[in-house]
């Protein structure tokens, strides 16, 4: 999947993930690879991948076709 996670300021992060788990309005969410679409709202905290650990704004989330988008303020 790729992971997009774009800030006012630009783009924090750009790259391939296996896996991505955040905290949504409604509790812990992760996508892993073929996931349906989705558009979710991101609570401020940590953005978890497989390898990476990312600090974000709360923002909102879209998911479509393995491609995901965060659309955050900055942390």
């Amino acid at each position: 999947m790729h992971l997009h996670i774009i800030t006012p300021t630009g783009t924090a992060y750009e790259g391939e993930v296996g896996r991505f788990q955040f905290t949504s309005a409604t509790g812990m969410m992760e996508f892993l690879p073929g996931h349906a679409p989705m558009i979710a709202e991101v609570k401020a905290g940590n953005i978890h991948t497989e390898n990476e650990e990312i600090v974000c704004g709360a923002g909102v989330v879209r998911i479509e076709n393995d491609e995901i988008t965060v659309v955050c303020e900055p942390s």
